[in-house]
């Protein structure tokens, strides 16, 4: 009864029809941020998130979408799918997500012409000290001493 009176005018229904559809665009959308990068469950890929629509977009289908890019490609794939139990969080937005994507286009093969895969042969070196700060700063400071 109580819920019937709370819901009972037009405002009030719109007004939680409105807090029902973030919570459930919330859910979507799952710990993924901008800047992130993640494990999808289903296929496997590891994919960065560029952008999130949470929408809502009146008219269109999707309601709300996510932009990602694979890691190690070039081409940006926007989606709606989920997240699920079966994904994960690889790096979170920030320092830790660049040290990610280092590391991770370093394991790639070094190309010479076109870096979709692995880095260029001259950036292995830039992107190994984002990977290993520690080891970088070693070294600097035994190349003052």
């Amino acid at each position: 009864m109580k819920h019937r009176a709370r819901t009972a005018t037009p405002a009030r229904r719109t007004y939680y029809d409105a807090v029902s559809y973030r919570r459930w665009v919330a859910r979507q959308i799952g710990p993924r941020r901008v800047g992130g990068i993640y494990r999808s469950g289903y296929s496997g890929a590891v994919y960065e998130v560029l952008a999130v629509d949470p929408g809502p977009r009146t008219g269109t289908w999707p309601v709300w979408q996510i932009t990602v890019r694979i890691l190690g490609g070039t081409r940006a794939i926007e989606h709606c799918t989920g997240w699920e139990d079966r994904d994960r969080v690889l790096a979170e937005p920030g320092e830790e997500a660049l040290r990610y994507w280092a590391e991770h286009t370093l394991a790639a093969p070094a190309l010479t012409t076109s870096p979709t895969a692995g880095a260029l042969l001259e950036q292995r070196h830039l992107l190994d000290e984002v990977a290993h700060p520690d080891l970088t700063a070693a070294f600097r400071a035994l190349a003052a001493a």
